[in-house]
């Protein structure tokens, strides 16, 4: 005969049925693993995280992330310094998995974009690639456009110096800008006396560059560059007012200053003048009648 419940008695609950997810989580030693992370957030209902492929297959607006993605391009072409094709350059983006439009939108960014140069293929090539069902605009290879362009050694360097029309400085960022290690070449240069260069005073490092001629170079005393350098000069003052006594005009005035002064001193006071009423009276005896002169 079966027992009745004591009154007052609580009764006992049964200990939950495990779920699959702690199930796996007890085999493996209560410590879960990625993989089933991702089984458990599906079983959820959560979004598992796309993998790069998928995200960049999933790309078909541009904006932002289609002008970083050319500035990474441009990057990555100015490291290696040789031409790549489309895909070497779509590879090393990961985007070799995005949509066709997205490809083609690509490369037109690239080949009208400032730094980089696009070297078409020759025609015979291109031919044959299209009966293999790649488009044109597959073709090519792509190279960093630097902003003095074919200057990488030094021989180059000198005959983009003589080419010069004008006595301008060369700046030496931007011949680092396609040439990054150039310091080595700058002091071989600037040593056999063919360039001359401006250098900072806290590192010495290389800031600007003129073509220099050896031969007219020469070489001075040591000695004599000792007792050069002993000179004193006078003081900015004292300089001015020596050569203010001689009569001598200082280097250090400002010539507008004293044209602005010319100027007001030649200006003369403009006087108003009060106009007067203008009358016929010189030509009054012209006016006259002479009508009773006339004879009939």
């Amino acid at each position: 005969m079966a027992s009745k419940p004591v009154m007052g008695a609580k009764r006992a609950l049964a200990p939950p049925s495990p779920s699959p997810s702690n199930a796996s989580n007890a085999s493996h030693g209560g410590t879960p693993s990625k993989k089933q992370k991702r089984e458990d957030r599906a079983r959820d209902g959560a979004t598992p995280t796309p993998t790069p492929a998928a995200m960049a297959a999933s790309i078909v607006s541009f904006g932002a992330d289609d002008r970083t993605q050319k500035l990474y391009a441009v990057e990555f072409l100015k490291a290696k310094g040789t031409p790549k094709t489309l895909q070497e350059i779509l590879d090393h983006l990961t985007l070799q998995h995005a949509q066709e439009n997205f490809h083609k939108e690509f490369a037109k960014g690239l080949r009208e974009h400032g730094q980089v140069t696009f070297l078409p293929d020759p025609a015979a090539r291109v031919k044959d690639l299209k009966e293999k069902g790649i488009p044109a605009w597959r073709t090519g290879r792509y190279e960093f456009r630097a902003k003095i362009p074919g200057v990488k050694s030094k021989t180059t360097l000198l005959d983009y110096l003589q080419r010069k029309t004008d006595a301008s400085k060369l700046e030496v960022k931007d011949l680092k800008d396609g040439w990054p290690d150039c310091d080595k070449a700058i002091d071989e240069l600037e040593a056999a006396h063919k360039i001359l260069v401006v250098r900072t005073r806290k590192d010495g490092r290389a800031t600007h560059l003129w073509l220099d001629q050896p031969s007219l170079f020469h070489a001075v005393d040591p000695e004599f560059r000792v007792m050069w350098k002993k000179v004193k000069l006078p003081d900015v003052d004292d300089m001015v007012r020596r050569l203010t006594a001689i009569g001598q005009k200082p280097a250090s005035d400002d010539p507008k200053l004293n044209k602005v002064a010319t100027t007001e001193k030649k200006q003369k006071r403009r006087v108003n003048r009060t106009s007067k009423k203008q009358t016929n009276e010189h030509m009054k005896h012209i006016l006259q009648d002479y009508s009773h002169l006339v004879r009939k």
